[in-house]
């Protein structure tokens, strides 16, 4: 899936369905073309859809610092 700009694929992230290939397909979008501090949440919640999250004492995923 294509997205010709940001606002686009955040719409596209919003109204998929939770995990679908829609969903994912905009959100690698948008960590692609998102403000820095955007881009860095966006690269926490895509990484932990895929299992790759890397948990620290202040990793920003609500873990508390805990190994999942």
């Amino acid at each position: 899936m294509e997205f010709t700009s940001f606002e686009e694929a955040l719409r596209a992230c919003v109204a998929a369905a939770d995990g679908s290939p829609e969903q994912e397909a905009g959100l690698a979008h948008c960590l692609q073309y998102a403000p820095p501090e955007l881009r860095s949440l966006l690269a926490r919640r895509l990484a932990s859809r895929s299992g790759q999250t890397e948990h620290g004492g202040e990793c920003g995923c609500g873990c508390g610092g805990e190994t999942p």
